[in-house]
């Protein structure tokens, strides 16, 4: 009789993982749909991992931008890092306050999340892949790997312009 009970309950775990698998699937479905329909970049490294997140190239910040059209580049680095360079247009929300700032963020629109490495990105995308957020954005590398504008560099260039 223990034997058949244990079997039960190793069907019944399993039966609640699929459900688990399925809703994961379900919704990461929903989120590629959706993105498709309104023309926002899909990761296919990103599907092929089953990330929550699509990654972004630094190559490809130009592409998402026009692509993203109302979409918002989230850096997630100290406010020290930002205000020494950062991508132009970023908004500096340092990871430790994103959770207590969610309701600053519209939900609808795709976010691009930058940090120094792409580990605090990663973290940030579990936390708004967990509130609902649908259109989440890694940049790979993080600004290790950027090698675009940024702030800083710009201000310099129009200064010596001047």
């Amino acid at each position: 009789m223990d034997q058949m009970e244990q079997q039960i309950l190793d069907l019944q775990r399993a039966l609640a993982d699929s459900k688990a698998q399925t809703a994961r699937l379900s919704q990461m479905f929903k989120n590629v749909s959706k993105k498709i329909l309104l023309r926002f970049p899909v990761s296919i490294e990103s599907l092929e991992k089953h990330l929550i997140y699509d990654l972004i190239f630094a190559e490809e910040i130009d592409t998402w931008l026009q692509m993203a059209r109302e979409g918002a580049i989230l850096d997630l680095r100290s406010a020290d890092e930002f205000n020494k360079s950062h991508i132009p247009g970023a908004i500096n929300l340092p990871l430790e306050q994103i959770a207590h700032r969610l309701d600053k963020i519209d939900r609808g629109s795709p976010i691009l999340l930058v940090c120094e490495n792409g580990v605090k990105s990663v973290t940030a995308s579990e936390q708004l892949a967990a509130k609902g957020f649908p259109f989440i954005y890694v940049l790979k590398g993080g600004m290790s790997h950027y090698q675009g504008a940024t702030k800083v560099l710009e201000e310099i260039t129009q200064a010596a312009e001047v």
